[in-house]
């Protein structure tokens, strides 16, 4: 076996896709991602509608797990029977954030290291999770969201006629609100029940993030811990999201920050669809320059003819009257032309000619129909006879 195929033999099949994913270019802003509908946030077991500020209870139960009980409340919310792309905004402390400070240069290929490491960087969790990170910066936060979670959101809202475009932390839809100033430094205090997070984002790059659960503060060497951390924090401004009127007061459709959205399963199929239909209209495009470039020179020809055939038109037209006299032109030529193209015979150089042959007894002459009578002497008319026919 060759070293090359022992190779692909070691390497996990995910780990060998996000092998070759790092060799192509980054695509960061999502079609999906463009043409959301609606965005729907949730606080405290209460779904927002970002837009209108209008609320819905989650009802859960024996029956209704969470991500129907999300979508039923959604539902609600949209209104429409028409499906609607929906960016879902969860809990911050429902995110798992890791720090990375990597050597490289390429987007993709921090993104695929994270990924291969993604075992060892949060070594307790088992399931899949879906990577979301700004890795245009060497340094900075990576967010992890469970993929079977995702899925079963995207399913749920496809029950109730809904398209769950993407899931994004919903302190971001602070972020998104304010004036971007990449420069400047926000810090998001976001609680809710029992969770406390703070965020830090530069821009719209988050460079902290730290999520800590309230009865973990019950222990002095954890409250320690976190009030140290949480010192460090700075930003030029400090926006406290910690209840229900907080995130009504947005006000708007959050518009989705694509670095840090979670695209379940679902939405990347129909993402990879409009993308095909997309290259597959530029494609029909370029086929139709080139058969526009292939078919140019007869198109040139055929306006080239059409020109010819009008300009033969109007000189047809100019010579209409000339035209009409040809007849008579015609029988002209056939009456003089005879006239006109007999040769010269030069008569006169002849008749000299010969009265020099016959010894000047030349006496008169005569012309009837090109036939020359001559009239003179000759004292020997043999020999005249015998001059002439020489």
């Amino acid at each position: 076996m060759t070293p090359g195929f022992s190779l692909l033999d070691k390497l996990p099949a995910r780990a060998l896709g996000l092998k070759i994913q790092s060799l192509l270019p980054v695509r960061r802003h999502s079609e999906l991602l463009e043409h959301i509908d609606a965005s729907l946030l949730l606080f405290d077991n209460t779904l927002i509608n970002t837009a209108t500020g209008a609320k819905a209870e989650l009802s859960l139960g024996a029956e209704t797990v969470f991500p129907e009980a999300l979508a039923i409340a959604a539902r609600q919310l949209v209104g429409s029977r028409d499906s609607k792309n929906i960016l879902l905004l969860l809990p911050t402390a429902d995110f798992i954030a890791t720090a990375y400070s990597m050597n490289l240069s390429a987007e993709k290929l921090i993104r695929s290291a994270l990924e291969l490491q993604a075992q060892s960087l949060i070594p307790a969790y088992d399931e899949d999770l879906l990577l979301a990170v700004d890795a245009s910066s060497q340094e900075g936060v990576a967010l992890w969201f469970n993929e079977n979670t995702a899925n079963r959101l995207f399913r749920a809202f496809g029950k109730e006629g809904l398209f769950l475009s993407a899931i994004m932390p919903r302190s971001l839809a602070v972020v998104e609100a304010q004036e971007v100033d990449e420069t400047a430094t926000l810090l998001i205090n976001d609680e809710e029940g029992s969770d406390i997070s703070f965020l830090q984002v530069k821009g719209k790059t988050v460079r902290r993030l730290l999520s800590v659960n309230r009865r973990d503060l019950d222990q002095e060497v954890f409250a320690k811990q976190w009030e140290l951390e949480t010192s460090q924090l700075k930003g030029e401004s400090v926006k406290n999201m910690t209840a229900l009127a907080d995130w009504q007061a947005i006000g708007k459709t959050v518009v989705p920050v694509p670095e840090y959205c979670f695209l379940p399963a679902g939405a990347l199929a129909e993402e990879r669809r409009l993308g095909f239909a997309r290259k597959s209209k530029i494609a029909m495009g370029i086929a139709a320059g080139l058969v526009l470039l292939l078919f140019a020179p007869f198109v040139v020809n055929g306006l080239t003819l059409r020109g010819l055939q009008q300009e033969l038109a109007a000189m047809e037209e100019l010579s209409a009257e000339p035209r009409s006299l040809q007849a008579s032109i015609f029988d002209m030529e056939q009456g003089w032309g005879a006239l006109y193209e007999y040769p010269d015979q030069h008569v006169g150089d002849v008749l000299v000619s010969l009265n020099e042959v016959i010894q000047s007894s030349l006496t008169s002459f005569a012309i009837n129909k090109g036939v020359v009578d001559i009239t003179g002497t000759a004292n020997d008319p043999a020999y005249l006879v015998e001059l002439l026919s020489q």
